[in-house]
């Protein structure tokens, strides 16, 4: 399974207890640089050295070179569920409950990365195809890394030059102290704060952002 539960077709392979150990013996790296596959002045072994490049051989770069291509993050027990419906969000949650998601359809690769930027305990974004739709899911780290084809992933600081977080809702509704925590949080049920609203300001107008993603 992919970050939550009733999702299908994702399970993390198990690993056989027969597995050779992942314990290898170090040499002496005799130049270590920024890119080298080295820790503390000592060469890793091969299979060390390829976990090493890919969780971190991109960090730093900017946008596309940041995007870890066949790379995916499962859950791990690190999924972040949280309100994404103010972000846009209306297809493809978890149990279809945009308001408590690690995931939704979107339309491109910017969509995650947006988002995941927006909010603050995102860490990583990903990017793949569930039954037949092109999603994103967000990771408060990246606990489970592996190798998936097709799949893209990156950290937080990996987005396009100039994108800016988002605001929750439409922020063209936000004047005099009203805000989407006022107006729309969950709490207030499906129709929002009723004292948020008159014949200009309603739920449907300012809960969702202008711009779908």
């Amino acid at each position: 399974r992919f970050g939550s539960a009733g999702t299908r077709g994702l399970s993390r392979p198990s690993v056989s207890p027969s597995e050779p150990s992942r314990r290898r013996r170090f040499s002496r790296c005799p130049r270590p640089s920024a890119m080298s596959p080295c820790r503390a002045g000592r060469v890793l072994g091969p299979a060390a050295a390829a976990a090493l490049l890919l969780a971190g051989g991109v960090e730093g770069q900017a946008w596309p070179v940041c995007q870890e291509q066949n790379t995916v993050i499962r859950n791990a027990g690190r999924a972040l569920f949280t309100n994404l419906q103010g972000f846009g969000a209306t297809v493809g949650c978890f149990q279809d409950d945009c308001q408590n998601t690690d995931k939704f359809v979107a339309s491109s690769i910017e969509s995650c990365t947006k988002v995941c930027l927006s909010l603050p305990e995102c860490e990583f974004w990903v990017w793949g195809q569930e039954e037949g739709e092109q999603k994103c899911w967000f990771r408060l780290g990246d606990d489970g890394r592996e190798a998936g084809e097709g799949w893209i992933a990156g950290a937080k600081s990996c987005h396009p030059d100039g994108q800016q977080a988002m605001v929750m809702g439409n922020d063209g509704c936000w004047v005099e102290g009203f805000n989407y925590d006022t107006c729309c949080d969950p709490k207030f049920g499906p129709s929002g704060n009723a004292q948020c609203w008159d014949g200009v300001f309603n739920y449907d107008r300012c809960c969702f952002p202008k711009d779908e993603l």
